[in-house]
């Protein structure tokens, strides 16, 4: 029913749009074929105008319902005009012009005319509606196969990687790792179970690599591998680049068939090569550039935390009080924005001489994220690494430490409560001179 509303087919069935020429020739020739059954049937009053109903008085009523007030008045003319053409051939001789049948049939016509102007008006209305509903039927139809489309693809997503990168490197913190370099490797296994479950790996190996060279015993095994292929291209090409290297990648050989599937080299921000890692088995769908980017971005961040270069050793040299962890993640985090393109920012807060300053620095360092970590610069001086925020993300942060200032200790702003605040985002460059930057424009 809403489907002919919409298409107006029941409008146009029961109430039509007017033509004129077709529909003042559809009056005459109903009027005409009236007045023919009329001297058929009753040759001697055609009209029907003694002694009966006036039966020809539905020719005009059928048109002002069919088609409206004009029409049906001129099918009364119409009528009228036979009345003198049937007059001039003889009939109706003795009888007066009926002026009461034809005034009363006006007036039905007009009423008539009326409520088919009325209903069509309605009809009109109905079926704009109708299209209106039908339409807005057919966009939420099409949102709700679009939302339904998207939240399959968002499941199946996470399926196949239900994991961050702020979710890996939390997870990385957490292995138990020696960080000297007399352990090549530390929490091997570890680290494969991790990257197992992270970038949907089912058969892997990792080898120690010493002096450019990769060791025959590997470190750590996920299943049952063969022994290592030295000879692979695959592992070749990533030995000579020092890059990630997998069989989808563009100027490789189609005609490859080599035992692995991807070989990620492990390389620290020094530029030390100690690992290799090659995958003999990967899910098809996990061939793809952001889980093979997320592996090499845990497997070059456990580099530098484990095995930290000399940046490292001129940042612990140069400001003695820094944490170790904060000076091997600041490599780690300055190479991922440089290649995983991974924001991190740093937050210095130095704080006046007043006791509720310094409170409230004290509650800052308890109120670290997950990911976070705090260096005491001094007793007046804190400053938080932030790894995985940006722009937008450091914005928000600020926002819900002036709001919990406002609740905690009445005041509107970090410098009302006598703490300044200075901020940088990682780029490129050598994190000692990004510091030493931060700590400059701070006064510190």
């Amino acid at each position: 029913m809403l489907e002919h509303l919409s298409n107006g087919r029941l409008a146009g069935l029961f109430m039509p749009q007017p033509r004129v020429l077709w529909s003042m020739c559809e009056a005459i020739i109903l009027t005409a074929l009236a007045v023919g059954l009329g001297l058929w049937l009753r040759y001697d009053d055609p009209l029907t105008l003694i002694g009966t109903f006036r039966w020809v008085l539905l020719v005009p009523i059928l048109l002002a319902l069919r088609y409206g007030s004009l029409l049906g008045v001129f099918g009364m003319l119409c009528l009228v005009s036979s009345w003198f053409i049937l007059r001039f051939f003889g009939f109706y001789p003795s009888l007066p012009f009926p002026e009461s049948t034809m005034l009363g049939g006006f007036v039905i016509i007009l009423i008539c005319g009326e409520f088919a102007d009325m209903w069509r008006v309605k009809l009109m209305r109905a079926d704009s509606a109708s299209s209106y509903a039908l339409e807005r039927l057919q966009n939420l139809t099409q949102r709700y196969v679009l939302l339904r489309l998207s939240h399959d693809r968002l499941e199946e997503n996470l399926l196949v990687k239900p994991y961050t990168v702020r979710d890996a490197l939390a997870r990385l913190r957490e292995l138990t790792l020696d960080e000297s370099d007399s352990i090549r490797l530390p929490a091997a296994d570890d680290l494969v179970h991790l990257l197992a479950e992270y970038c949907q790996l089912q058969r892997c190996a990792l080898y120690r690599v010493v002096n450019g060279r990769i060791d025959d015993e590997p470190a750590a095994l996920l299943g049952e591998n063969g022994p290592l292929d030295r000879d692979n291209e695959l592992l070749q090409h990533a030995l000579d680049h020092r890059l990630l290297a997998h069989v989808q990648q563009q100027g490789h050989d189609s005609n490859y068939h080599g035992q692995y599937l991807v070989a990620a080299p492990i390389i620290n921000s020094g530029g030390d090569l100690i690992g290799m890692m090659v995958i003999e088995r990967l899910p098809f769908l996990s061939i793809n550039y952001e889980n093979l980017q997320l592996l090499s971005v845990l497997l070059n961040f456990y580099a530098d935390i484990v095995h930290a270069g000399d940046e490292v050793d001129e940042m612990l040299d140069r400001w003695p009080t820094m944490p170790f962890r904060i000076a091997s993640e600041l490599a780690a985090l300055v190479r991922l924005r440089e290649g995983g393109r991974v924001d991190t920012s740093l937050t210095l807060f130095v704080a006046d001489e007043s006791e509720q300053a310094g409170l409230i620095l004290d509650a800052l360092a308890r109120g670290l994220r997950s990911l976070d970590l705090a260096w005491w610069i001094s007793d007046r001086v804190l400053m938080i690494m932030m790894p995985m925020t940006g722009e937008s993300s450091l914005e928000g942060y600020v926002l819900r430490t002036e709001k919990w200032l406002q609740e905690e200790y009445v005041f509107m702003s970090l410098r009302q409560a006598g703490i300044q605040f200075f901020y940088r985002h990682l780029d490129q460059r050598d994190p000692e001179v990004q510091i030493a930057r931060l700590l400059e424009a701070a006064g510190v």
